[in-house]
């Protein structure tokens, strides 16, 4: 029997062990919360003004033009 090397829970099977996020080996568990984490530290707001028609149009045009 293997062990987890994340948290050490004990592996009856390599069918058990998957790849994190991070590009670590780990148990089924430690897939599931290293997953949450991910998804959770990737929720960003867009900085782009997304305002396509208005006064603001030709804002996000600045940095591209002289």
């Amino acid at each position: 029997m293997s062990s987890c090397p994340n948290c050490g829970a004990k592996l009856s099977c390599g069918c058990q062990k998957r790849t994190l996020p991070n590009g670590k080996q780990g148990c089924s568990s430690c897939a599931t919360k290293a997953q949450k984490v991910a998804t959770e530290t990737k929720k960003t707001v867009p900085t782009v003004n997304t305002n396509t028609w208005g006064p603001n149009r030709y804002l996000n045009l600045k940095k591209f033009t002289k």
